[in-house]
């Protein structure tokens, strides 16, 4: 772990908005788990009940993020390594999730690339990583969750999305395109 890693922090006085056990013994994967808006989507889970497994590329970012989030809540939070972009990181994570909890209810696919940068500027390369963090990231996921688990037993995917897609956005047309995928996916 890099010394300049940041721990997100829980909610001190986390007010419940419904049953506290409304997701008791249910299982989420969540991508991008280890930071922002995915960290509080696992912090608000677990304490409702929810066991979770947290994914994203920084090992030790995400060993921290489970460890916090455990001991706010007294619940498993299950950290794996994996890139979005590569299906077999995704099928050996769905698998490390199906194997410690024998089940998968909820997937949040919130792993995301995103910085501000004018078009004319941009790589192929840069403008290419986006896509398939964003768009093949969250297919690859879905794939595999369904593959494995929801073709059978059913569940919830929850896609992560901005409306950048809708109005030209200056420094974030890759963003845009990226979005459109997921949001043409859910149509």
């Amino acid at each position: 772990m890099a010394s300049e890693e940041v721990v997100e922090k829980c909610i001190e006085n986390y007010k419940y908005s419904f049953r506290n056990d409304i997701l008791s013994e249910k299982v989420a994967f969540i991508t991008g788990g280890g930071s922002g808006i995915c960290f509080t989507i696992a912090e608000i889970f677990m304490r409702h009940g929810c066991h979770t497994v947290i994914a994203g590329r920084k090992l030790g970012r995400l060993q921290l993020s489970a460890e916090t989030l455990s001991k706010a809540t007294g619940l498993r939070c299950v950290p794996v390594q994996a890139d979005v972009r590569k299906p077999q990181d995704v099928i050996a994570a769905i698998d490390k999730c199906l194997q410690e909890f024998g089940r998968l209810d909820i997937v949040i696919n919130g792993a995301a690339g995103n910085f501000l940068c004018p078009l004319e500027n941009m790589s192929f390369n840069a403008f290419k990583t986006v896509l398939e963090i964003d768009t093949m990231g969250t297919y690859n996921v879905s794939k595999v969750a369904f593959d494995k688990y929801f073709k059978d037993h059913g569940g919830v995917i929850i896609n992560i999305s901005a409306t950048l897609h809708l109005r030209g956005n200056l420094l974030q047309a890759h963003v845009g395109v990226a979005k459109a995928g997921i949001g043409k996916a859910l149509d």
